[in-house]
């Protein structure tokens, strides 16, 4: 079998975007985090009841968080981390084996062992197109009231698109029932 790099090859098979959702595929496994913000240090700490040992890979030279976060993952002893670095390839046959990451202040590379991988680098609405008849925020999120509705009487929005603080499957299917039951 051929090995193959990349986040595409290996989504679903190493590569993951939800903690909650396949943490427990981890369990007793080494994994890298990539991010270092809010949602990333959340996932990281969820994540070290299940994994032997979490990386975080921080682009920036501090962490983006809440001051609180920071300090409880930086308290805990699963959890390792390479600052100003980014990964730069996913290695692995079946699925994920290593990761290349690059300190970037000084080029260098490091290959680590990792059964999974977890991306957090930020969420970006797919609301392009709506700005001028909507009210989004300025991370164009679509602001919706409790009955999901927007701005605009008739129209209604759910799921990752609004402003909301989770983003899981169950709270996206609760917001399209509200929204479904509010519009009939």
């Amino acid at each position: 079998m051929r090995e193959q790099s990349g986040e595409a090859e290996f989504k679903g098979r190493g590569v993951s975007y939800c903690a909650t959702c396949d943490g427990d595929f981890f369990t007793g496994k080494d994994i890298v985090v990539v991010g270092g913000g809010n949602s990333a240090l959340e996932e990281v700490v969820s994540l070290t009841k299940y994994a032997r040992k979490v990386t975080i890979v921080n682009q920036f030279d501090q962490l983006q968080a809440f001051p609180y976060a920071v300090e409880e993952a930086k308290a805990n002893p699963k959890i390792k981390f390479y600052m100003q670095s980014q990964v730069r390839k996913i290695f692995g046959y079946d699925s994920v084996k290593q990761v290349e990451v690059e300190h970037l202040p000084t080029g260098d590379k490091t290959i680590l062992t990792a059964n999974g991988i977890f991306l957090f680098i930020g969420y970006v609405a797919k609301t392009q197109g709506f700005e001028k008849c909507i009210d989004l925020n300025d991370r164009g999120e679509i602001i919706v009231g409790t009955e999901m509705q927007t701005n605009v009487p008739g129209v209604f929005a759910a799921g990752d698109s609004i402003v909301k603080r989770y983003r899981q499957v169950t709270t996206t299917v609760s917001e399209g029932t509200i929204a479904a039951l509010s519009a009939v």
